[in-house]
């Protein structure tokens, strides 16, 4: 099978067991919930496939954002069905996982491809690139499921229960898919930092110490995060809070160094 059906096949299936989860738990039919879950497995195969298929199929493979999101995609959806199989209520988190996995699937399929291969670097650079982008983008994914834990912790201590928020995961069942993703994006943060040091010799050249300096600070918030987690407990509106911080962080660190530099105070990104 092709790159682009299985891609297109993994979104439709990441659609229709969302469609399905959303009346089971509005309708309590567990049978529509099962059948969900197994086309999110569907899918969740389809989708590995589709990787395999672009990783494993090419003597070189291209590196561009499109494949690295999808990739970030492939490894939220295993954490959601991992850990399903060891807790059921937990796959109430598919609601918000689910229709962002396939977003990205449609987005790999029409997004134009930067064909950035691995042979034009180095195997530690292409290390650091690779785990660069993973973090940003499983953290950026964390920074979604912040926004919906946020939602619904707002409207429940305001006991808003509209049929919007009845529809949605359980709070505490999107917080334990929230601090999952944040903890692999930590990792592959922390490999992006070391390979960074290890294998980039001007890390901390004029041009690369604003992002090097932002990252440090992301990778030091999700760490405080995730050890609070563990210590104490952290949730709700303090963990929605660190996680957007982490995020805006890595935000300015990857896209918002130069606007920084060039636009707010005055200088050469250069100089």
């Amino acid at each position: 099978m092709s790159h682009d059906f299985l891609l297109i096949l993994a979104a439709a299936c990441y659609l229709i067991a969302a469609i399905l989860l959303y009346v089971s738990i509005r309708k309590r039919l567990q049978g529509w919930r099962n059948t969900s879950f197994a086309l999110a497995v569907l899918g969740t195969l389809a989708h590995a496939a589709a990787q395999y298929s672009h990783w494993f199929g090419y003597a070189v493979p291209d590196v561009s954002l499109p494949y690295l999101l999808s990739l970030c995609a492939l490894v939220v959806m295993l954490l959601l069905i991992i850990s399903t199989l060891t807790r059921s209520a937990l796959y109430a988190a598919g609601l918000v996982a689910l229709p962002i996995a396939a977003g990205i699937m449609l987005l790999e399929w029409v997004l134009p491809h930067g064909n950035l291969p691995l042979h034009e670097v180095s195997a530690g650079i292409a290390a650091h690139m690779v785990s660069s982008v993973l973090a940003f983008g499983l953290l950026s994914i964390a920074g979604v499921y912040a926004f919906f834990v946020f939602f619904i912790d707002h409207f429940l201590r305001h006991h808003h229960l509209n049929p919007v928020v009845r529809s949605l995961p359980p709070l505490e069942v999107l917080e334990s898919l929230l601090f999952k993703t944040i903890f692999a994006g930590f990792v592959f943060l922390t490999v992006s930092l070391v390979s960074g040091v290890m294998f980039i010799n001007d890390i901390f050249a004029q041009h690369l110490v604003h992002k090097t300096i932002l990252s440090i600070m992301a990778w030091l918030v999700f760490g405080i995060l995730l050890w609070g987690r563990w210590r104490y407990g952290w949730r709700g509106s303090l963990a929605v809070r660190l996680t957007l911080a982490g995020v805006i962080l890595l935000i300015l660190a990857y896209f918002g160094t130069k606007l920084v530099l060039e636009m707010i105070l005055g200088r050469s990104w250069q100089s």
